[in-house]
This record gives C-alpha cells, sequence and structure tokens, in this order.
C-alpha cells in the first residue's frame, strides 16, 4: 500500500459538533476500500478567495491515509457522493527523508 494525502473541504455550513461524524464517515470509505488512516489533522474553517458553487468558505481537514494506488480513483468517487464533501485533493505523501549529521570541516574547529 502507498501513503497518501487528502486535504479535504467540508462545506461551510458544517457545524462544529458535526466535524468528527464527517471525518469518521472519511475513515469509513477508506477503510471500505482496505485502507488504513493513519493520521487527521483539523485545519479549521477558512474563506475562499473567491465564492465557488455559493460557498464562501470551508472546514479544511488534512487526512493521511495507506491505499492501494488502483483504489484511489474509487475513493475519490466515493467521496464526490458524500453531501457533506465540497472538495477533495489526494496526492501521495511526500518521503519523509532523515536530517544528515554535519560532517565538521577539515582542520577547522567550530
Amino acid at each position: 500500500m502507498k501513503k497518501y494525502e487528502a486535504m479535504v473541504i467540508f462545506r461551510e455550513n458544517l457545524k462544529d459538533t458535526d466535524w468528527d461524524g464527517a471525518v469518521e464517515a472519511v475513515r469509513g470509505e477508506i477503510e471500505k476500500l482496505g485502507g488504513k488512516v493513519t493520521s487527521s489533522t483539523r485545519l479549521g474553517k477558512r474563506d475562499f478567495a473567491r465564492p465557488m458553487q455559493k460557498q464562501q468558505s470551508g472546514h479544511y481537514g488534512l487526512i493521511a491515509f495507506q491505499l492501494d494506488g488502483d483504489k484511489v480513483s474509487a475513493l475519490q468517487a466515493r467521496l464526490k457522493l458524500d453531501e457533506k464533501v465540497f472538495r477533495v485533493q489526494v496526492v501521495s505523501a511526500p518521503a519523509v527523508v532523515p536530517l544528515a549529521k554535519k560532517e565538521p570541516a577539515h582542520g577547522v574547529a567550530e
């Protein structure tokens, strides 16, 4: 399974109390396809640069998950049917590169 990140924008009329239920619905769709959610982060409500489909703002969330590559399009199709989800963008998660140790310069004391 590959690692992915999904930026999910929920509709502006989503109440703060419904946030957990909306994220749980997305988690359920990922798990139905055999995936595994590793983390979810709430980024808050933000205004759009311009109105889109009569929406002025949306509730943003970042969901990291693992899923087979051939099932990502099926996930996106399922999320389009969810009335709470306004937009979703799925990208491959960036590889985490460990920081290299600094080598002291030749003959120079730091």
